[in-house]
């Protein structure tokens, strides 16, 4: 389980580098109008695009099993994602990035709340991929159903970090934590191109070693 972890959690934590979201869960926050109902509104929709990316992942993984047996299927997947990951991760690297619009009415009811989360991950294209490749380890890891089952949880908690993290810290810390989460955010937005840059070269150079490993 150990070596699965060690796969996993550089990609998990390059996926929580979410400015946009940060930002967008703070403005809820901030909000003087049932925040706490709307920010879980928010983490929801988070969660289920998270939850359905992961069983994407991790049944592909699990489908192939390289870790078991190598096929010719699970190395042209291996090659094909690791070509991808390098591309994408110059695309990222070399992109200005994109402005992030916060003005959405913070009164919108529940479901509304619900579909905003939804939308805003699901157009969260780095932290899918992330949060995807990570699934697809956990599912062709030589690990039990249990230890697997645990490492999907911890693929998403990650996943929806930068929703909970100011949901909790707020209560624990009423006073700081706003000016801890902007420093987060301020820190994501001027970094996290290079850090998931650097995740996804590497991660990429790994797939395409196994990939062409087979052959």
């Amino acid at each position: 389980m150990f070596s699965a972890l060690i796969k996993i959690i550089p990609l998990d934590l390059a996926a929580t580098l979410s400015p946009g979201i940060l930002a967008l869960a703070l403005l809820v926050l901030g909000d003087k109008n049932h925040a706490r109902t709307h920010i879980l509104s928010l983490f929801s929709g988070s969660l289920l695009v998270g939850i359905g990316v992961t069983l994407l992942g991790f049944v592909l993984g699990n489908s192939f099993n390289a870790n078991l047996h190598p096929t010719v299927a699970s190395a042209i997947i291996d090659l094909v994602l690791g070509i991808f990951f390098v591309i994408y991760g110059l695309r990222i690297l070399f992109s200005r990035g994109k402005k992030v619009s916060l003005k959405e009415d913070t009164r919108l009811k529940v479901l509304k709340w619900v579909g905003i989360g939804i939308a805003t991950t699901a157009t969260n294209f780095d932290a899918l991929f992330l949060i995807f490749t990570a699934s697809k380890e956990v599912g062709d890891a030589e690990v039990n159903k249990l230890a697997k089952f645990v490492l999907l949880v911890i693929n998403l908690f990650f996943f929806t970090l930068p929703i909970t993290l100011p949901l909790f810290l707020k209560p624990v810390f009423p006073q700081k934590a706003k000016l801890i989460l902007e420093k987060i955010n301020e820190f994501a937005l001027r970094y996290s191109r290079y850090i998931v840059f650097l995740m996804f070269l590497i991660f990429g150079i790994f797939l395409l070693y196994r990939g062409l490993h087979y052959f």
